[in-house]
């Protein structure tokens, strides 16, 4: 036995708030940029790095929120990281897809 679950008005993922093509930040204020996307079913939003890498969180540095935001938490200049401070980002919505068997 098996399920399958479909509805007939899917939707491409639509990006509603798209992240700016440049953003600077100062380290004692931190950054967050917003991501935002509609579909149906709902996207998934994901950060990915200028290599093609997931941009995954790093404790107390840099977190994506469930809202899809890329957080940069304040820091030190001694907690500089050019591999995340000076890094070029990229914010993708895609379809979720799943079977149910």
């Amino acid at each position: 036995m098996y399920a399958q679950a479909f509805s007939g008005d899917r939707q491409i993922p639509t990006f509603l708030h798209e992240p700016p093509n440049r953003h600077e930040f100062l380290n004692s204020s931190g950054a967050v940029i917003p991501c935002t996307a509609f579909g149906n079913p709902n996207p998934v939003i994901r950060w990915i790095n200028d290599d093609g890498t997931p941009a995954v969180d790093i404790p107390g540095i840099r977190h994506v929120r469930l809202d899809g935001s890329l957080v940069f938490q304040p820091f030190r200049t001694d907690q500089y990281r050019q591999d995340v401070h000076a890094a070029t980002y990229r914010c993708t919505a895609t379809k979720r897809v799943w079977h149910t068997v």
